[in-house]
């Protein structure tokens, strides 16, 4: 299930769950959360299509060669799946031609950084997001936020909805620092092979301790007092309190178990895995209050 990314869709479709129910207290449609699954899977098999066996990390390349011709069919079926389910389930294109523009922009650049993100090398040479320190994190973060949340509470609202309330703000605010804070902890694991390409993480940068102590705390220090003022603003039961602790708490320990595990499975189950905590926790949350 790691190597074939299904963990990735899951940990979007709970978050997208998670999203709808705090801002919207209702749950998305089949339709909207496979669709959303089926995306985040394809994109990120293409994402690892090209590793070789002689990468940094030889199973899951090793498993990619050797499932190259399933994953290519797979591929081509679950992107027609999405497309048959955009245009006649979710009405995507009508229901683009009718959003404002505001709504219009955030979405055209969420889909350019995506392409970018992988495409770049193969069309602009000089341009590649994966090589830009903190950009390729924070990019990662915009993506993440704006198709588990953004988009999903577009479809449900038909683009009605008003993001500039500020509980809206300040709840996407508080997921984009969260996926933040992942997406720098995840270049802990890529440390070797980023040297040796010469791409620019944070961590290739200032190394793993510094950049733990410079980014990944402050940013948690960040992510409690949005969320504190969060649940304070909107006069919240203090119960609400116990995710955005919880949640912090497991980064902390999480940041210190990566330094010593170099195995790519322990990396996805414990860095990943606190996008199923943190969603599993909101949707608790919300189901046992209301």
């Amino acid at each position: 299930m790691l190597w074939s990314n299904h963990f990735y869709g899951i940990a979007a479709s709970l978050l997208t769950i998670e999203s709808s129910m705090v801002i919207l207290n209702q749950l998305p449609s089949f339709f909207l959360i496979a669709f959303i699954y089926i995306g985040t899977l394809v994109y990120y098999t293409y994402a690892y299509f090209n590793e070789t066996i002689t990468g940094l990390y030889t199973e899951r390349s090793s498993w990619y060669q050797s499932n190259k011709r399933y994953l290519k069919i797979r591929q081509l079926f679950l992107i027609f799946l999405c497309l048959v389910m955009g245009y006649f389930k979710l009405h995507l294109i009508g229901l683009f031609i009718l959003l404002p523009m505001g709504l219009k922009i955030i979405l055209f650049i969420t889909l350019l950084i995506s392409l970018l993100y992988y495409y770049a090398p193969k069309i602009f040479t000089r341009v590649t997001i994966r090589n830009k320190g903190l950009l390729k994190s924070m990019s990662i973060a915009w993506v993440w936020v704006v198709v588990c949340s953004i988009f999903p509470i577009v479809i449900q609202s038909q683009g009605k909805y008003n993001f500039l309330e500020n509980y809206t703000l300040l709840h996407l605010l508080q997921l984009y620092l969260f996926i933040l804070i992942l997406a720098i902890l995840f270049d802990i694991k890529d440390l070797n092979r980023d040297n040796d390409e010469n791409t620019k993480t944070l961590v290739a940068k200032y190394g793993v301790q510094s950049t733990i102590n410079r980014f990944i705390f402050p940013l948690i220090l960040f992510y409690l007092g949005v969320s504190f003022f969060l649940i304070f603003s909107v006069h919240a039961p203090y119960i609400y309190l116990i995710n955005p602790i919880l949640v912090a708490l497991f980064i902390v320990l999480v940041s210190f178990f990566v330094q010593k595990r170099k195995s790519i499975h322990e990396n996805i189950l414990l860095i990943d895995g606190l996008m199923l905590i943190k969603a599993l926790l909101g949707i608790l949350l919300v189901v046992t209050l209301y």
